[in-house]
């Protein structure tokens, strides 16, 4: 039995004998290999040598989406490791499985974000420990808010996707010295902690490094985007079709009622503040259009030649009745009275027409006997359903390409 328990306590003080590391071991490490280390040359034995720096973006939070200063703000950190052949050690002799050393202290790529919006800024800070392991591999996580340009297709808002690239650069070196890879066994693009945006989503990512040897050390990680609509579907584009199809009851205000003109201004300004409402959303661009816009463009034009029709209209239905109604006019109280009874203006054999005065039918009258009144109402007629036909017409477009957009 106490040969037993001698065993026992020999194999485990064996064992706190070659596990166990104290401070001074550590230190004096440190302390080895740091002696002659330069921060300032590349860590390779053979300077003609690549150092292959592999890389992965971890996506922590979507902050925002700018379309109007076209840039993208995203949380993250990169996860960046490399062999550093003068930082090597025997773990076996040692017992030291990883070393810890400041941002500062030992060589790292000068890794910048190439397509940021701000001046240019170094990764990290010297607060940061990097990770050492005996066969010399550190590895790096610089976290930062990251601010990027990213190009804004407006085609298609508030239904459109945008493809935004991050793209990293190594600053100084060229390709055949420190060249940026990507990880072969993890994905490129991987979510910490994500925090779901309210206005943005994410469909896809995606990765990819410089191919040619004579370009820049490059890595682009590239997000695909996809706005969610339901905020300006309920606050932008059902207003303004209801407000298109309040602009048709112009033409249903009778003239002697004396509200048809600041009706038809009213609805012309409201097409104009939408307008205004959506141009701020949108970056300054000549070469894509929204499609919203040009809709508006088009309701505001209808708007238009709705104050223009009831300005003229008005101006006919308080001229002199002993003056001649022309040709022209008398038209179009015949198109208005075939649209109002088309079976009756299509019977040749039918001698009565529908009096749309007195609500009934009467003894066919001659054309001669047609007042302005009469083509003041007839012009409103035609102009209700001319201008809800051309009204349906740019709805259905609208809705059609809006859902190529989300195909």
């Amino acid at each position: 039995m106490k040969m037993f328990l001698f065993v026992i306590v020999l194999t485990f003080s064996t064992f706190g004998t070659v596990c166990g590391v104290s401070t001074t071991d550590y230190k004096n490490l440190q302390k080895t290999l740091m002696t002659n280390y330069s921060n300032k040359v590349r860590p390779v034995q053979d300077q003609d040598d690549t150092v292959y720096v592999m890389t992965s973006f971890i996506l922590a939070d979507l902050n925002d989406v700018d379309a109007v200063q076209q840039r993208l703000v995203t949380t993250a950190y990169l996860r960046i490791v490399w062999i550093d052949e003068f930082l090597q050690w025997d773990k076996y002799t040692t017992g030291v499985e990883r070393l810890y050393f400041k941002q500062k202290d030992i060589w790292i790529p000068d890794i910048v974000l190439k397509n940021g919006v701000n001046k240019f800024e170094e990764l990290g800070g010297e607060f940061y420990y990097l990770a050492v392991s005996p066969n010399g591999e550190v590895e790096w996580l610089p976290y930062l808010v990251f601010e990027s340009k990213c190009d804004i297709d407006i085609t298609y808002f508030p239904f459109d996707t945008q493809v935004c690239d991050i793209t990293f650069i190594s600053w100084s070196f060229t390709k055949l010295e420190v060249n940026m890879t990507l990880f072969e066994d993890s994905p490129s693009v991987d979510f910490y902690d994500f925090v779901e945006n309210s206005v943005w989503g994410i469909k896809s990512t995606g990765a990819r490094r410089s191919q040619s040897d004579f370009a820049d050390s490059t890595v682009t990680f590239t997000l695909h985007l996809h706005r969610k609509p339901l905020y300006y579907v309920m606050n932008l584009i059902l207003p303004v079709v209801l407000l298109g199809a309040i602009s048709l009851l112009v033409f249903v205000i009778p003239a002697d009622a004396g509200e048809k003109m600041s009706f038809a201004v009213t609805v012309f300004l409201s097409f104009a503040v939408f307008l205004s409402i959506i141009s701020m959303q949108l970056p300054v661009n000549s070469e894509k259009t929204s499609l919203l816009g040009v809709y508006l463009v088009f309701q505001m034009s209808i708007a238009v030649a709705t104050i223009i029709v009831s300005a003229f209209q008005l101006r006919l239905h308080h001229r002199c009745e002993e003056r001649k109604v022309g040709t022209f006019y008398r038209g179009i109280v015949r198109i208005e009275r075939c649209l109002r009874c088309v079976k009756s203006c299509s019977d040749n054999n039918s001698n009565k027409k529908y009096d749309w005065r007195n609500d009934s039918y009467e003894p066919k009258v001659d054309y001669d006997d047609v007042g302005w009144k009469d083509v003041s109402s007839a012009v409103d007629f035609v102009c209700f359903w001319t201008m809800l036909f051309f009204g349906i017409i740019a709805t259905t477009v609208l809705v059609v390409y809006m859902n190529n957009g989300i195909s």
